[in-house]
């Protein structure tokens, strides 16, 4: 799995250098962008291929263990389409760090960003689960590896779907 980081989360996680994103399979694809609300910071994991999202509070401390939220975030924006988490992080492999999934995706998590309500923030809960369900299951949305309008959750599904058909699974 491949987790695509921003310049700013790259900044505030002190990453050094990053190699160029070189995942084929966009489904195995995660870019990470962060979110300033004043004081409150999150942190948003989108997947290259579908919009299906995890977003999540970050403490000063956090940024420090960036390469160990990943599988996390990953691991909640599955579940939260209501599928096997499990199976796709055995499916997707090791985490590797680098940088973004070009200006299409980065665009797309982009308008998720913009998108988020600082009055529907609530920092006393580290994971955004209201905001992830809206995204993933109500926001009718364009993204990377898809023509058309569609719903992100249904979108990871499928394509999870049609790849698991393909390696036999």
């Amino acid at each position: 799995m491949e987790i695509g980081l921003t310049e700013a989360v790259r900044k505030m996680a002190s990453a050094g250098t990053l190699p160029a994103a070189r995942e084929d399979e966009l489904l195995f694809c995660w870019d990470l962008s962060r979110v300033d609300f004043g004081q409150r910071k999150l942190l948003v994991a989108s997947n290259a291929a579908t919009r299906l999202c995890a977003i999540t509070g970050m403490a000063a401390a956090d940024w420090r263990h960036i390469d160990d939220i990943p599988p996390r975030l990953v691991e909640d924006a599955v579940d939260s389409a209501g599928l096997d988490a499990r199976a796709y992080l055995e499916l997707a492999g090791g985490v590797r760090l680098s940088k973004t999934h070009g200006r299409r995706a980065l665009g797309c998590m982009n308008d998720l960003s913009r998108i988020l309500d600082p009055a529907r923030i609530d920092m006393g809960e580290k994971l955004q689960w209201r905001e992830m369900a809206l995204f993933t299951r109500r926001f009718i949305s364009k993204c990377a590896g898809h023509e058309g309008y569609g719903v992100p959750a249904e979108r990871f599904a499928e394509d999870l779907r049609v790849l698991r058909t393909r390696l036999g699974m």
